[in-house]
């Protein structure tokens, strides 16, 4: 018995000094493995446990520089390792991540670090939990492109990593995940940054809380880093949600299918400067743009609710500019795609509009177009009730040194066009309608002008209700945007409607 006690007394020390030693090789093992590619203060393993922290790690490579308090890998499974080569660990821990990423346009360095993955990296990596804990982020796109994240965490369930997904977009499998951001902020081009105070991102939804799309400059000051016309818009929004989505990342193209996107509570203003050079470029209209998207969409719904949206522009400097505003908006948007253009039953694009035009009348819009179409084909029709005098002059005024006076108790319209000209009807109910025309650069009445002007202004409709006018052969300006074209169609109606010859 003596014997044996002391048999095992000698293997319970051999065990445990064998113990030491091999987690000290791991521990060298581990830091020579390291030192080829990072700095650390220290390397903690725990072979009992299976667990490996490494303190204060560094990186500084090829414009991305990475740091972190310390990251931490435990429940390493020896089982998986020993009988399948597998890389097996039950948790991997990132505390305070600070990742700094300088864009490399080199598509070389990019080709080889590719091979490199393929060539070198034969294991398979399986992490049950993965979770970064407040780390801060940024990436610099350009010299002026930039985005900063001031506080994110991460949580991925059953992570899987080989050599085939280390040459995808995406280099690593998932189950789950979930993705927390607060206080973004990017720089989008010379004019606009864009801020969004809180992230919320999951496989099947996005939420963005209180999202700032706004200007760089002043009213004043962007004209003079523009070199032609360019709108100015400052755009908040309460809360932007994607469910139900989709994202496919491949080099065939990019696609990306959602049930539903909603808006809410959004206010947002443009202002153009029309005094700028005219930006003579050609416009598409929406179904083009959308028909030549590199990303190939498949969003089944888009709600825009209470929103305030207001258009200004300035034609001259001696005077305001003219104001136009949608108050209490509320749109729904049905199927957005450009998928499968070829398809004989490819959905139209159909847009309704519910508002109060500047914050007085009702107005409602039905728009379509179909995207599929070469010709770009669309149709827009709707109505509006009691718009009184000081809501045509809040434009009128400023962008025409016109003022009308009288109220319109009904407006109608519909047009059917295409990428070149338009065609449809108007019908108006007005009454006691007049013009004053103003001196230039002055709110005073040019009576010369007015007096002519009203000669060939009809001062009410038809006694019996509203004036019906067709309108034909509205020619659209290509450098112009589909909302210059939309009017052209209103103005041609109108100039049928009111004036007398």
């Amino acid at each position: 018995m003596k014997k044996f006690l002391i048999i095992l007394t000698i293997l319970i020390a051999i065990l445990i000094v064998a113990y030491f030693i091999l987690q000290n090789i791991a521990e060298n093992k581990i830091e020579n493995f390291l030192q080829k590619e990072i700095e650390f203060k220290e390397v903690n393993v725990n072979l009992w446990e299976g667990s490996v922290k490494i303190l204060q790690p560094k990186f500084n490579k090829n414009g991305r520089k990475i740091q972190t308090d310390n990251i931490s890998a435990s429940g390493f499974s020896y089982y998986q390792y020993l009988m399948n080569k597998k890389i097996m660990v039950d948790e991997l821990k990132i505390h305070q991540p600070v990742i700094e990423i300088i864009s490399s346009n080199s598509s070389k360095d990019s080709t080889s670090a590719k091979k490199s993955n393929k060539l070198k990296f034969q294991k398979e990596v399986v992490v049950k939990n993965v979770e970064v804990q407040e780390g801060k982020f940024s990436f610099q796109q350009d010299s002026l492109r930039k985005l900063n994240v001031a506080n994110f965490s991460l949580q991925i369930d059953s992570v899987g990593v080989n050599a085939n997904t280390l040459n995808q977009k995406i280099p690593f499998q998932y189950k789950n995940f979930l993705v927390q951001l607060s206080q973004l902020d990017y720089t989008i081009n010379q004019l606009q940054d864009i801020a969004v105070k809180k992230v919320k991102l999951t496989p099947s939804q996005v939420e963005l809380s209180q999202l700032d799309f706004k200007p760089r400059f002043s009213r004043e000051d962007y004209v003079e880093v523009i070199p032609y016309e360019k709108d100015l818009m400052n755009l908040n929004l309460k809360k932007f949600s994607i469910e139900d989505y989709d994202l496919t990342l491949n080099d065939s193209g990019n696609e990306f299918d959602a049930k539903k996107v909603i808006l809410d509570s959004m206010y947002f203003t443009i202002y153009r400067d029309k005094t700028v050079k005219d930006d003579t470029r050609k416009k598409d209209l929406y179904s083009k743009m959308l028909r030549n998207l590199k990303l190939k969409l498949a969003i089944d719904s888009v709600k825009i609710k209470r929103a305030y949206i207001q258009y200004e522009e300035l034609i001259q400097k001696s005077r305001p500019p003219g104001k136009l505003f949608f108050q209490d908006l509320n749109a729904d948007i049905a199927q957005v795609t450009n998928k499968n253009l070829d398809r004989k039953d490819f959905p139209e694009t159909k847009i309704s509009i519910q508002s109060q035009f500047m914050g007085k009348s009702p107005i409602h819009v039905d728009w379509s177009f179909e995207v599929n179409n070469p010709n770009d084909v669309f149709t827009i029709s709707g109505n509006s009730y009691n718009i009184p005098q000081e809501s045509i002059n809040s434009f009128f005024v400023p962008a025409f040194g016109m003022k009308t006076y009288g109220q319109v108790n009904e407006l109608y319209f519909n047009f059917r066009g295409s990428s070149t000209q338009a065609s449809g009807d108007l019908s108006i109910d007005y009454e006691d309608f007049k013009v004053e025309v103003l001196k230039k650069g002055s709110s005073e009445k040019n009576g010369i002008m007015s007096f002519l002007a009203n000669i060939a202004v009809k001062k009410n409709s038809k006694k019996n209700g509203e004036t019906e006018k067709q309108v034909e052969a509205v020619k659209r300006d290509p450098t112009k945007s589909f909302w210059n074209y939309f009017w052209k169609c209103i103005e041609a109606g109108l100039r049928k409607a009111l004036i007398v010859f």
